[in-house]
């Protein structure tokens, strides 16, 4: 059972890391735009309406079932940074600036595509 959770764990990482990888970096491809546009809306309501991923929940259920003494708040961001960096990130700051690239880039994408 242990290893299924760190199986699944690893893989809803790899997944929210594309997500990830999709939200920074969608808009260099155009053909994909559909997907893109999903991923931001799906990720902006999640944060609206949970106050965070529910990646970075369902990830950090199993992790923490794993390891009870797993310390996590809920920030793929600010978890992983401090683990690569040792370095504490705002959970506001990450918070925030989140939700303004979120909507900017929904609202430039919209723009770009059906304004010019």
């Amino acid at each position: 059972m242990r290893d299924m959770r760190v199986a699944t764990a690893n893989a809803i990482f790899a997944l929210h890391a594309a997500v990830v990888a999709i939200i920074g970096f969608g808009w260099l491809a155009p053909r994909i735009w559909p997907l893109y546009m999903v991923t931001l809306l799906v990720t902006l309501i999640s944060e609206v309406a949970l106050g965070y991923c529910f990646l970075s929940k369902w990830e950090f259920d199993l992790r923490k079932h794993i390891d009870p003494t797993l310390d996590y708040d809920y920030s793929f961001s600010s978890f992983y940074t401090h683990k690569l960096t040792h370095q504490h990130l705002s959970q506001r700051i990450i918070k925030y600036a989140g939700l303004v690239f979120l909507i900017g880039s929904i609202a430039i994408s919209i723009y770009f595509k059906f304004v010019l």
